[in-house]
């Protein structure tokens, strides 16, 4: 079990510790390291792989830095065209991008008649198609990210779901959790309102979705995590509370 390094308090989890410390302490700790000095650092969003003094991206290191363009010739009609490096060198000109739908090809799935699946969008209720490779664990259930996004703020089509004991354990877990994102550690002052409260275990999963409404089982998390952890960019063992 990870101790606190400032009080020493015995935590069960790493994402404990890090909540406990904000929290308690009212300092960050380091969640990544510096691929390049080995330093420690904290990331609101731990996605970062250098510091701010190593990362090669940065500056004029950067390939999108002003005036560092370079020139090539077009792969496809000849043209000598500038473009910016990032991390890949230049293939076709401007032109002949816009003409893409021309030279490039159908896609994958049509050359290969890979039959499309059928779903309802379990928000707006409209009807949309998706590979079937795109179906994860039940599938693909919102037509776009807006429609995930309003049914994360209200409920969407399991507002049935959010009644009885749901408003109690919301405003619970929001006190619990100082009103802050548990993951990125955003305020409600921040975030410009509540944080949404996640279910850890999805409700879809329960027979009774009454039983989903646990304190144990949901989160304070901003919009933008939320969304990532519905996405499964975000792991339960992230964001469980202590």
């Amino acid at each position: 079990m990870p101790d606190c390094p400032t009080c020493g308090t015995s935590l069960s989890s790493e994402a404990g510790k890090r909540q406990h410390h904000a929290k308690v302490h009212g300092e960050y700790l380091p969640n990544r390291t510096c691929e390049d000095c080995g330093t420690d650092f904290y990331d609101p969003k731990a996605r970062l792989a250098y510091c701010d003094d190593c990362d090669p991206n940065a500056g004029e290191n950067n390939g999108n830095w002003k005036d560092a363009t370079e020139r090539t010739d077009c792969e496809r009609c000849g043209d000598e065209f500038e473009y910016y490096p990032s991390d890949k060198r230049g293939v076709y000109c401007r032109d002949c991008v816009r003409e893409a739908d021309e030279f490039l090809g159908d896609s994958y799935a049509e050359v290969h008649d890979i039959e499309r699946v059928e779903r309802e969008c379990e928000y707006c209720g409209d009807s949309f198609s998706v590979l079937p490779c795109a179906i994860r664990d039940g599938g693909v259930r919102f037509y776009s990210r807006d429609c995930l996004s309003d049914a994360l703020y209200d409920g969407g089509s399991n507002s049935g779901a959010y009644s009885g004991d749901w408003y109690r354990v919301r405003r619970r877990a929001l006190d619990r959790d100082d009103h802050r994102c548990q993951h990125c550690g955003k305020e409600r002052e921040e975030i410009g309102r509540e944080p949404d409260v996640h279910h850890i275990t999805p409700i879809r999963t329960f027979d009774d979705p009454q039983r989903a409404h646990s304190v144990d089982n949901v989160v304070a998390l901003c919009r933008s995590c939320h969304l990532r952890a519905e996405s499964g960019e975000i792991s339960a063992t992230e964001i469980r509370p202590e």
